[in-house]
Parts: structure tokens; sequence; C-alpha cells
């Protein structure tokens, strides 16, 4: 009776250690699933999404260059920033300073990017003129220097708003102005290769909408709205499409140089 009792006492115990071995591993099992995701999560995270910050020009009350055929450059700065942004955010994350039609300071625009630790700063814009034949692009850059734009292109990088002249960082962007040359370079050349781009300028300018900015900043401006053909070619989504998958390619290159 006792040797019966013992055996079924081992028996139990050899049961309970099997129990005990099988939770051990499914708990090892567990531990380890939820770490290598986490690595996992970790390694895509460090392999790292860049994040890039788009800025719409104008917006509100202040809608920028105006087209013989009534387009708003508030309105056309938008559109295609949200076409950009579709190119780019397979590879990167987006982030917008305004995503509706409403005002939003300067001091605001570059505190976003500042906040988000933003890896680049992109301005969109476009030009306006006297001369309805003028057709240029341009990539602008921030740099100290006398030169002053006229005064519409002026007003479209640089409204003028009280709340803007409380800037804390006076001309940080000065540090990256080499950074910021090389990426506007970048995209100088991209855009010259669209053969419905005739010209693409590079300018260094005193530019406040750039100057709070701890990151590569440039603006793009696409072209004068005041000319009809360019004010119908920033309707074409076709061609819009295009030149964002430009701008994509300068944002890679630039960034992997």
């Amino acid at each position: 009776m006792q040797a019966f009792g013992m055996t079924k006492i081992e028996r139990r115990n050899k049961k309970s250690g099997i129990l005990t071995v099988l939770l051990l591993l499914l708990i090892t099992l567990f531990v380890g699933s939820v770490i290598l995701s986490h690595a996992e999560d970790k390694d895509s995270k460090s392999a790292g999404t860049r994040t890039i910050v788009i800025d719409p020009g104008h917006g509100g009350h202040d809608t920028g260059v105006q087209g013989p055929d009534g387009s708003i450059e508030k309105e056309l700065s938008l559109n295609f920033a949200q076409i950009l942004a579709k190119e780019l955010k397979p590879d990167y994350e987006v982030v917008f300073t305004r995503n509706g039609d409403y005002q939003v300071a300067l001091t605001r625009r570059a505190s976003v990017a500042n906040h988000h630790g933003a890896d680049m700063f992109i301005s969109i814009h476009t030009g306006g003129g006297y001369q309805y034949q003028m057709n240029t692009w341009s990539v602008f850059y921030y740099q100290k220097t006398d030169l002053r734009l006229g005064e519409n292109r002026l007003k479209a990088v640089a409204p003028d708003n009280n709340e803007d002249s409380r800037l804390n960082w006076n001309h940080v962007q000065l540090r990256h102005q080499k950074q910021s040359r090389a990426l506007a370079g970048c995209m100088k050349n991209q855009l010259a290769g669209n053969p419905e781009i005739r010209e693409v300028a590079l300018t260094g300018a005193v530019l406040r909408v750039l100057e709070g900015l701890d990151m590569p900043a440039i603006i793009i401006e696409t072209g004068y709205l005041t000319n009809p053909k360019t004010e119908k070619r920033l309707k074409d989504i076709a061609f819009l499409t295009d030149v964002a998958k430009s701008i994509k390619m300068g944002v890679d290159i630039y960034l992997t140089r």
C-alpha cells in the first residue's frame, strides 16, 4: 500500500514536472516573440524614417499671388503639397505646417518643423510678376545677403505679420546654410530635367520663413502664376505628379550623398 502510494506520488510529480517544463517553454516562446517583435519595430524605426516638413505657402486671408484665370497661390500650393506628400510617404514621414485654408504665422511654421525634429523643410510657393511671359522656377535657400526680392515675390515668402516679428532664433538657419544650398542644388538639377520647365534658378536670400528652422530648408517657387501657361500647368495633376517625383528624387539624392 505504501509502495503504491509512493508510485502515485511519483507519477503526480512527474506529470507536474512535465507541465512545468511545458509552461516554461511557452513563456520562453512568448517572451522571445515579444522581444523579436520589439527588435523588428526598433530596427524599422532606427532604419530610420526621415521626417520631411512640407509648408504650403500662405493660407486664410493671405491668398498670395493670383493668376490671370483666377487661380490663387494658397490653393495651388496646398494642392501641390498634398501631391508631393503622396510621393514621399512610402519612404518618409511627412508633416504639414497647414493642411487646410487657414493662416499660419511664420514662427508657427518653423516651430512645427523644429518640434518634430525634421530632417528637411520644403516650402511651396509660386512667383508673380508684371510681365506675363516670365516662366522661371526658383529654388531658394537662406543666405545673409543684401539681395532683396521684388515686391510680389517678397510677399510670397514673407507676408507682413506682427506676430512674425517675434522670432526667437534669429538666423539659426545660417548654421545649415551649406546643407540647405546643397539640398537646393539637388532640387534644381532634378527640376531642370523636366522638359516643361524652361529654367530653374538657384538663389540665396534673406527669407523670414526660413530664419528659425534648425534643419536644411528650402523654398521651391513653382514658376510665375501670373503667366497663363504656368497657371494652366499648375492645375494639371499629371504635370504636378511628375514634378513631385522629381522633388522626391532630389530628396533621395541629397539624403544618400
